[in-house]
Parts: C-alpha cells; structure tokens; sequence
C-alpha cells in the first residue's frame, strides 16, 4: 500500500484503478471547468477514455441518477468502431434508494421487518424499514432489488397506511459515485467507482479508482 501511495504521489496528475478487475491507469489526465457549474475529469490511456463530470464542489456525487448532467462514460476506439459505455438511465435491479421521500404513518407493528413494495416502473423490491414511535417510516434498506426499476422511480412501502414512499437512486448496471476529497487552487483529488452500460446493455465496471492533484488546464 505505501508502495502504490509513493507511486501516485511522485507521478502526477494520476488517474488508476481497475476496470473490470484489472489495472488501469491513465497516460495523461485533466480537468475543464463547464459553464453549467460543473467540472469534468478526462483521463486518456491510448484509444481509451473514461470522463467523470461532477459539481465543482468537495463532496459525494452520485451517478446514474435522474441528474443526468453529473454523470461518468468509458469509451474505446480503434479504425473500425467506436464502444461507448455511460451511466445513463435504464431499467434494472434496484442498486441504492434514495431515502425516504414520505414517512407515512401506521407502520410502527412493521418496525424491522421486510416488506413489499408497489408502484414504479419494475416489480420485487422488498425492504427492510425502520419506524419510531410515531408508526412513521425514518429508514429502509434493500432486501430484495427486484427487476425492471427506474432511477427516480418513487415506490410505496406496503402495509400501515400504504403511505410511505422511497425514491430509486439508481440501479445496478448504471450507478456510482465520484468523491471530491480535495480542491487546492486548480489541483483535484479524490475517488471514483462506477458501472456504465453501452447501448447493447454491455456492463463495463470501474472501482478502486483514484485521481490525485489533477489540474484544470
């Protein structure tokens, strides 16, 4: 570990990770401010690019969400075509909620049990949920991801009052997240794992990924 800390912190920019389990690591790397607020990390390696396009901002910033403006792609060239892979939105298992988009009430007998869900675009998501005192609905995690749901999807939690909804972050073949750890001037530096699709629903996976003191030029 201090081996590979060395390595990235005596060649700079760095862009690295795995991409489907096996190292990558960028050629050259920068960064362009967008009029829109955002920035956009490009990191190159031969025919290959990956961009990672978050708020100008320290913090987490999920992909594969209903904000399509914050989003991560891998593309690979050669003279006879072009593969494409981004975090857009698309059906599937649901991979992370939201929260909690309204507690409901009546649900204090269910406080930590697994229960069904309805509406949104897929079916067989069931969730775990949490109550207070109160009967209403303050946490749920996923217990079953079911099939054919939607980012922004927002799904009724069965039983109580079958008034307490969650929201659908993402799904499994499309989501992520970039960490923005540090902004020193014009130097970015954080981490990144995503899964993006092409449009042949082919899953391409980053993770372990790492940009230290990457400069917008």
């Amino acid at each position: 570990m201090a081996s590979c800390e060395n390595d990235i912190k005596t060649n700079l920019p760095a862009f690295l990770g795995e991409k489907d389990n096996i190292a990558w690591r960028a050629s050259d790397t920068k960064v362009t401010a967008n009029p829109s607020g955002t920035i956009t990390i490009n990191a190159y390696k031969d025919n290959e690019l990956v961009t990672l396009t978050v708020p100008n901002s320290v913090g987490i910033h999920y992909l594969g969400t209903t904000n399509q403006g914050v989003n991560a792609t891998y593309s690979f060239s050669n003279q006879q075509s072009l593969s494409y892979f981004e975090t857009g939105i698309i059906e599937g298992p649901v991979f992370k909620l939201q929260g909690v988009t309204n507690p409901g009430t009546g649900y204090l007998g269910l406080n930590g049990n697994t229960v069904t869900t309805s509406g949104g675009s897929g079916s067989g998501l069931t969730l775990k949920i949490q109550t207070n005192s109160s009967g209403a609905v303050t946490g749920a995690t996923i217990a079953s991801r079911g099939l054919g749901y939607e980012s922004g999807d927002i799904i009724t939690i069965i039983g109580g009052n079958a008034n307490a909804t969650v929201t659908v972050l993402n799904v499994s073949n499309s989501n992520g997240e970039v960490v923005v750890e540090k902004i020193e001037g014009n130097l970015y530096s954080g981490t990144f794992k995503f899964n993006a699709v092409d449009e042949q629903g082919t899953v391409v996976n980053f993770n372990k990924g790492i940009f230290y003191k990457v400069p917008i030029l």
